[in-house]
């Protein structure tokens, strides 16, 4: 997908790409004609009934306000009301009782409630056969575009924030909603680091009693690549693009930070207000994306889980001027790792060796398929190179695994005996949920 950007290029050009797995693939764009941008077929706003739709969703919007107003999942025949909007925190400025204000270190907002960016979106639907899109203008500032590809098993949302006005003089921090009818009980989940999923409970800590004085800010948690809430039977999952605060502050319902222009300074050691004006003194533009992902509670892990390791790792796109590489597609492997592994390193070190780190995806009991151990035969999965030789090393790959000395506590039922590493078979080469191996190979190219 190439985008027109602030050098007022017209329009956008989309095709289907496809890339082999630890390879790339080759693609030439040529101008055919000189005429001007082909204008896709539109959808006025105040349509009746405006949608989006493929073969795994169908999104419904609010044909008065603009909004997003239901999710369907056409595979499992189910769906959810589904409310989204943006909305900013007045950020404090402190006070005589309470002299903290809001700043680059420290969100306090001076209030529970936010407030809407706008009531009404102003809308634009448009429907090719290679996308479909609803295009949402809240304001001068604040705007988004929901999207649906075929093959596409979420919705996503490009949002695009800045500059935050504050001719006001009201420091905003502006976060997207998500609103839904599910009975959460003041429970949803974020991950920690990309990989454990943590559940978190509103105005809750699970080793003290604690007394709440920030009902916001006393909630927020990190969001490294998703946050989820979920009843029994459904969950609503949002991948992000980058890390973010996120909480759930009303029951059904969760949200994200997105942006953040402040007035004050916090007292924290910058020694000024995050308040930056960017290139044209105006403040700052941000652009980003949210995955919306509607599944049932117990097979929502198999679509996370994958989705959120392709945000974090997206492929390279690389311009160039002329025909291209003589190869036009080229794969590092044999054949795909199953869905549950992901390849995190291959790293030379020094002639005819490779550092090789393999991760499970799965937490275990997450997924009735996902969560299963995985056996790998290293010796044949590379197509680049040939494996003569391998050795497991630590997790930092600087010393082999046998070398690791780790200390033994004493407990009340007695000190445990150190375990053993068993033989390295690189032809079966197993992995548990969650867990990380390092080796240190030796090839031929």
């Amino acid at each position: 997908r190439l985008r027109g950007g602030a050098g007022g290029a017209p329009g956008e050009l989309l095709f289907q790409a496809w890339a082999p797995p630890l390879g790339f693939s080759t693609f030439g764009v040529k101008q055919l004609s000189p005429g001007g941008p082909w204008d896709p077929p539109r959808w006025p706003s105040g349509d009746p009934e405006p949608w989006i739709e493929n073969e795994h969703l169908r999104v419904l919007f609010d044909p008065t306000t603009g909004h997003l107003r239901e999710i369907q999942n056409l595979a499992k025949g189910f769906s959810l009301p589904v409310f989204q909007s943006f909305y900013w925190y007045n950020a404090s400025a402190g006070d005589a009782l309470n002299p903290q204000a809001s700043g680059a270190y420290i969100f306090r907002p001076n209030a529970s409630a936010p407030f809407p960016v706008a009531k009404r979106a102003a809308t634009r639907l448009l429907k090719t056969a290679l996308v479909q899109e609803l295009h949402q203008n809240f304001s001068a500032w604040c705007s988004q575009v929901l999207r649906l590809r075929p093959g596409q098993p979420y919705l996503e949302l490009e949002w695009t924030v800045g500059p935050i006005p504050v001719s006001d003089g009201l420091g905003k921090e502006v976060i997207s909603r998500f609103e839904t009818p599910l009975r959460t009980a003041g429970r949803f989940y974020t991950d920690s680091n990309g990989r454990q999923v943590l559940e978190r409970r509103r105005d809750y800590r699970p080793t003290w009693n604690l007394s709440q004085s920030e009902p916001v800010a006393g909630n927020y948690y990190p969001v490294n690549t998703r946050i989820f809430i979920k009843d029994q039977k459904v969950q609503l999952t949002v991948l992000t693009d980058r890390s973010q605060g996120g909480s759930s502050i009303l029951d059904g319902s969760l949200e994200l930070m997105v942006h953040r222009r402040l007035l004050n300074d916090d007292n924290r050691g910058l020694a000024e207000p995050l308040d930056e004006p960017g290139a044209d003194g105006r403040g700052l533009v941000v652009r980003g994306r949210h995955l919306v992902l509607l599944d049932t509670a117990a097979a929502a892990a198999e679509l996370h889980r994958p989705r959120a390791q392709e945000m974090v790792t997206p492929p390279y796109v690389v311009l160039a001027p002329g025909p291209g590489p003589h190869l036009r597609q080229f794969s590092g492997l044999r054949r795909a790792l199953p869905p549950n592994v992901h390849l995190l390193t291959v790293e030379p070190r020094g002639a005819g060796s490779l550092l090789l780190r393999l991760e499970h995806l799965f937490e275990r009991g997450e997924s009735r398929n996902g969560s299963q151990p995985v056996t790998l035969d290293l010796t044949t999965l590379f197509s680049a190179f040939t494996i003569t030789s391998v050795r497991e090393m630590a997790l930092g790959g600087d010393v082999p695994l046998h070398s690791v000395s780790r200390l033994l506590w004493n407990t009340a039922t007695g000190t445990p005996k150190p375990c053993p590493v068993p033989p390295l078979d690189p032809r079966r080469v197993r992995l548990e949920p969650m867990e990380i191996r390092t080796f240190l190979a030796s090839v031929r190219y």
